[in-house]
């Protein structure tokens, strides 16, 4: 009984290592979520790898910075204003999982408009690639 004891604590040390290691493997798995909007625009942005931080780089017509952002239980929100003009709206996506798709269904409001206001608003299906 004195020889098992210290195999089971030895057996139970690499499992909670293997379990480690594949945990850190996979949350070091880069996420890419593409919202495709009307007929040719286009979201795209990374998710962020530590749980609370924002977006870093956000692929849309014009430079946005994320200010709001959730991808958890089966929820996606976005909020993103311009860089230059830190109170214009830019983006604003909200969806929810489509347990049968796996794609992000909701609504999506963009300004891609220059000088003017130039608003959408409609439906968007946001997808999510591991990378």
């Amino acid at each position: 009984m004195k020889r098992a004891f210290p195999a089971l604590v030895c057996a139970s040390i690499a499992l909670i290592a293997g379990l480690s290691s594949s945990s850190i493997a996979h949350a070091a798995a880069k996420k890419t979520i593409t919202c495709p909007f009307l007929k040719s625009g286009r979201v795209t942005f990374d998710v962020p790898a530590k749980f609370g931080d924002l977006p870093k780089d956000i692929d849309f017509d014009y430079p946005a910075k994320a200010t709001s952002f959730s991808f958890r239980d089966g929820n996606l929100s976005l909020v993103a204003m311009d860089e230059s003009d830190p109170q214009r709206v830019r983006i604003v996506i909200s969806a929810q999982r489509n347990r049968k798709s796996g794609a992000y269904e909701g609504q999506i409001f963009t300004d891609t408009g220059g000088n003017q206001l130039m608003l959408d608003n409609g439906p968007v299906r946001c997808t999510v690639a591991s990378e």
